[in-house]
């Protein structure tokens, strides 16, 4: 529902902004004079997402049920391709400012162009969306991070969308508002989802789901 989805457009844009901001006053040791104007900016740049936010949802040039707003009036057509809008998404997360993001050195990419018609504008919505917040965490949690693999592809009857970092990732054992959403959706789509610690470090998040032709043997 509408309220369903101005919450996750929250929770993926102006809240992950406001974590960083806590991460910054819990874990900078910077005298005050150093630390407000980095606070400053950082609050600076989330008033625009409000902004922004809130002018998208005045506007009617794009039926909100097929569309996706991202920030910085970025709005994608979720009628358009799913490897194309996932490039997207993959695009203007990755330009944020998170810290992790700031050691990375190989950004390895592979969104492969397969047909999708069997996924509702929901699902695919959902499918963005769990792009992005896996690609925020990277940027929020995988610290001495040098490389990032994102891929979209079709293997065996399954569609996998895998996001795997080689950073000193820690995630919380609290199950939070985005990975029950993620199990919601792969409930929705009958597909699997799973984020597993790697040795010696790094991280796999990964959602995957059958063919449509594979829900008649499930």
């Amino acid at each position: 529902n509408l309220i369903e989805l101005k919450i996750e457009t929250i929770h993926n844009g102006p809240l992950q902004s406001l974590a960083k901001v806590l991460k910054i006053v819990k874990g900078q040791d910077l005298p005050v004079n150093k630390l407000l104007p980095l606070i400053e900016k950082e609050l600076e740049e989330l008033n625009q997402e409000l902004r922004g936010m809130y002018e998208f949802w005045q506007q009617e040039t794009l039926p909100q049920d097929t569309s996706l707003y991202l920030g910085n009036n970025l709005v994608i057509d979720l009628r358009n391709p799913l490897h194309e809008i996932l490039y997207q998404v993959y695009s203007y997360t990755l330009d944020r400012d998170f810290p992790c993001f700031k050691t990375l050195k190989l950004k390895i990419h592979n969104f492969e162009p397969i047909h999708d018609n069997n996924l509702s504008i929901e699902n695919k919505r959902g499918i963005c969306r769990f792009l992005e917040e896996a690609l925020c965490n990277v940027g929020k949690h995988a610290t001495e991070i040098t490389c990032l693999q994102v891929s979209y592809s079709l293997s065996q009857g399954r569609y996998t969308l895998s996001i795997l970092d080689n950073g000193l990732g820690t995630y919380s054992s609290r199950e939070g508002w985005g990975t029950k959403q993620f199990k919601k959706l792969a409930q929705q789509i009958k597909g699997k989802f799973r984020r597993v610690s790697l040795y010696p470090q790094g991280t796999l998040c990964e959602l995957s789901w059958p063919l449509p032709s594979s829900f008649w043997w499930q």
